[in-house]
């Protein structure tokens, strides 16, 4: 099993069918199809199924994949720590965000990186939480920053590092019916929207409710849209989990936080980075750029 055996499959995964694959890896279509099957012959089963409009990749293809993904990760930072200890000028970052996380700290953090390393081509990819861990998993992530609900991330692929933790609140527009409830049961009716991706909201709402026995309320509505849920919030009578600094930076009060027994766990900003990754250089100095930008949103945050 050679490296450009998988490298191979992992463009094929990526682009989508050999053509496009030997395009991105600018080699011929016959060279790829040739890997493909040198690689079939040497593990013994089938990689790819091919049919009429292409290939697609079997279950055993898929389970070679993701060791594949890993493997021509990890030798193309290799080459580029080597690059580095040339003195070539440089190298390549993906990192992976969540929509708040990245309001929260990337920016202050890119800035100060790119004031020390101007030459370094960066990718930031916005997924949810699920998407974040799995690409962390297979290495195509550097690392990535996410908010977390309540505790660090249970991985045992993933390191999880609470940077900064963000109070809750539970919010609805102005003018809304539910605007002066002051009780979970005046919000038995109400749309609760949110955009976990997971089940770990709606369990949540299910636990509050039961603790005042209460039944479950009838809608509880996903949008992992950041557009349609901002539209549904501000247009429909929804009730909502906000961070509050979302309700202070806010430029016109468009949103009521509502007086309830209690708030939402609070939201974990942390930096996530697969377990036994070896950094490159520049991963590590955008690392420290980013614990730095915390701290000095930590301290912010005390002294206001």
């Amino acid at each position: 099993m050679k490296l450009h055996h998988l490298r191979a499959l992992t463009a094929i995964a990526a682009q989508g069918s050999i053509n496009a694959a030997a395009r991105a890896l600018c080699v011929s279509q016959p060279a790829i199809t040739r890997a493909m099957r040198e690689l079939e012959s040497e593990v013994g089963v089938a990689i790819l199924t091919r049919n009429s409009w292409g290939v697609s990749i079997t279950e055993q293809g898929r389970r070679l994949l993701a060791r594949a993904r890993l493997i021509v990760h990890e030798f193309e930072r290799a080459e580029a720590d080597m690059a580095e200890l040339r003195g070539v000028v440089g190298g390549h970052l993906c990192i992976g965000v969540s929509p708040l996380a990245g309001a929260m700290v990337i920016s202050e953090a890119f800035a100060q990186f790119r004031l020390a390393m101007p030459e370094v081509s960066v990718e930031f990819r916005e997924w949810n939480l699920p998407k974040l861990l799995d690409n962390l998993r297979n290495s195509r992530l550097d690392f990535a920053l996410a908010a977390v609900p309540g505790a660090p991330v249970d991985d045992a692929f993933v390191a999880c590092e609470p940077l900064l933790s963000l109070p809750t609140a539970f919010v609805t527009r102005h003018g809304s019916r539910y605007a002066g409830a002051t009780s979970f049961a005046e919000l038995q009716d109400a749309e609760w929207l949110h955009a976990d991706a997971t089940e770990q909201f709606p369990g949540y709402i299910k636990t509050v409710f039961a603790r005042y026995n209460l039944p479950l309320p009838r809608r509880i509505t996903r949008s992992t849209s950041n557009l349609l849920t901002s539209k549904l919030l501000l247009n429909v009578d929804t009730v909502m989990a906000l961070t509050r600094h979302v309700l202070i930076v806010a430029p016109e009060p468009k949103l009521v936080q509502l007086d309830l027994p209690e708030d939402p766990p609070a939201l974990q900003i942390a930096l996530l980075q697969r377990e036994g990754a070896i950094m490159t250089s520049p991963s590590d100095y955008f690392i420290h750029c980013i614990r730095e930008a915390a701290a000095r949103q930590r301290g912010s945050s005390l002294t206001s």
